[in-house]
C-alpha cells in the first residue's frame, strides 16, 4: 500500500485495530470480518459509535463479505465496496480512488485555540471561507475539541485562562500540524512537534493565514488502516 501513496498500518486483531485508530486520523480502513477468531462486524459498529474516526471510509476485504453484507442488514454505512479474497487489486485502486475523490472536496479542518475574540476574528476573516474552523477559548475545550474530531492544523495560543497550550501538544495526533501564536516569547526549540512559531508583537494574524494556507496546500502522505489477520 506504501507504493501506491498511502502510509499504511496492519492491526492483526480488534485490540489493535481499535488502539490505532484512537491513536490517529485515518483517510479509510480496510477490514477483514473475520479477525483471529473475534468479530469485525463488531469492531464496526464500535467505530461507528467512537468519537474518532467515526466517519471513517471502510472497504471490507474477507473471504465472507457477502455473508457480512447481509448481517450487516442495512447498517453498513461509510462502507465503499466489499471484496472477497483474493482482492482484485483494480477494484481496490477504485475503490482507494474514489474514497479520494470524496476527501478533496472536504475542507480542511483547522482548530484554533485563542481566548481573545478579536485575534479569533481577524483569523477566521484572513483564512476565508475554504477552511473549516473550530475555535477554543480554553484548555478544556481545545481537548474536548480534540477527542472529538480530528484536525488538519492547530493554531495555537500559549496563555489561556486555565494553563498552557503547550500543555496540549501531548494531546494531538503525530500528523497535525501545530503553529505556536502567542504574545509569549519562547524558545524555538520545541522539536518537530511544532512547525512554526510566530510571535503576536512581530507577526499579525494574517502572516499566520498565509503560513497556514501555505502548509496545507503542501502535499502529505494520506495514512490507511488495515484491520486483518
Amino acid at each position: 500500500m506504501d507504493a501506491e501513496g498511502f502510509s499504511s498500518d496492519i492491526a492483526p486483531d480488534i485490540a489493535t485495530a481499535t488502539a490505532l485508530l484512537r491513536s490517529r486520523e485515518y483517510v479509510a480502513l480496510t477490514l477483514d470480518i473475520k479477525l483471529a477468531g473475534e468479530s469485525g462486524i463488531k469492531l464496526f459498529h464500535d467505530i461507528r459509535a467512537s468519537p474518532v474516526n467515526s466517519d471513517i471510509a471502510v472497504i471490507v476485504i474477507s473471504a465472507v463479505a457477502d455473508e457480512a453484507r447481509g448481517s450487516l442488514n442495512g447498517s453498513a454505512v461509510g462502507i465503499v465496496d466489499w471484496l472477497e479474497k483474493p482482492v482484485d487489486s483494480k477494484r481496490l485502486h477504485a475503490a482507494l480512488a474514489k474514497i479520494l475523490a470524496g476527501r478533496t472536496e472536504q475542507r480542511p479542518k483547522i482548530l484554533h485555540v485563542e481566548d481573545d475574540e478579536g485575534v479569533l476574528a481577524v483569523m477566521s476573516e484572513g483564512l476565508g471561507s475554504g477552511v473549516s474552523i473550530t475555535s477554543a477559548k480554553t484548555l478544556k475545550d481545545a481537548r474536548e475539541a480534540i477527542a472529538q474530531h480530528g484536525f488538519d492544523l492547530v493554531i495555537l495560543d500559549i496563555a489561556l485562562p486555565d494553563g498552557s497550550g503547550l500543555d496540549l501538544l501531548a494531546d494531538l495526533p503525530l500528523e497535525t500540524g501545530v503553529i505556536v501564536f502567542s504574545a509569549a516569547e519562547l524558545d524555538q526549540k520545541l522539536g518537530d512537534r511544532v512547525q512554526a512559531i510566530m510571535t503576536k508583537t512581530r507577526a499579525s494574524e494574517i502572516d499566520v493565514a498565509k503560513l497556514v494556507r501555505s502548509m496545507l496546500v503542501s502535499s502529505r502522505t494520506l495514512p490507511v488502516a488495515h484491520a486483518k489477520e
